[in-house]
């Protein structure tokens, strides 16, 4: 009984973490942020039309986000072209820091690099709130720390800055500035896109 015990506390203690991520999923479904999403996949229809990672979309949630973000899980088999929003709760780890574990909260570099690489969609595009406050990093300095790493693994992105800001990342030059391109057309400020510093860009 006592050998048990241990174990029971610690299924407890996921279901109750568990329970606790679908009820931050449900109160956020249909804030302006899930506008955004909207956004982002009416830009990419005609390009290369935006699924959802649903490692980050809780199974009883799903047909919900989808209805008010119109966009649809990843499917299996891939299509030809596509790309990929990831959507956790809070963001992007913070190159450097100790903790790079990806979950229903946090994505890493290193995990969105892996995406690019074995998947090869045309983009990937992840919601990034995340805020390392004790980094001495302003939260500008901690996107261009995202970025520099980024440039030094040979990959390519930029910031959608805002109050729900995004990453958009690509495994070549030509498709990151061909959507700086859209999303500059499509009427947001060019102010908006925090490239990394020293970065090669369009000009607006």
């Amino acid at each position: 009984m006592d050998c048990a015990l241990p174990i029971f506390v610690s299924l407890f203690k996921n279901e109750v973490r568990l329970k606790k991520s679908n009820n931050m999923k449900r109160d956020f479904l249909g804030d302006s942020y899930d506008l955004v999403k909207r956004f982002w996949r009416q830009l990419l229809t005609d390009w290369a039309p935006l699924f959802a990672d649903p490692r980050f979309i809780p199974a009883n949630l799903r047909e919900e986000y989808s209805a008010l973000t119109g966009i649809e899980m990843l499917p299996t088999p891939l299509p030809e072209r596509f790309s990929i929003i990831n959507d956790p709760d809070t963001g992007i780890r913070l190159p450097g820091v100790a903790n790079q574990r990806e979950g229903r909260t946090h994505t890493a570099i290193n995990a969105i690099i892996s995406q690019l690489e074995e998947l090869r969609p045309k983009c990937i595009i992840t919601f990034d709130q995340s805020d390392y406050r004790h980094s001495g990093q302003t939260l500008e300095q901690q996107r261009g720390t995202k970025l520099g790493e980024l440039r030094t693994r040979l990959r390519y992105g930029f910031y959608y800055v805002s109050h729900a800001p995004f990453l958009f990342t690509f495994s070549n030059q030509s498709d990151m500035q061909y959507v700086q391109t859209l999303i500059v057309e499509a009427g947001i400020p060019a102010h908006r896109i925090q490239l990394p510093t020293g970065g090669s860009s369009l000009t607006f």
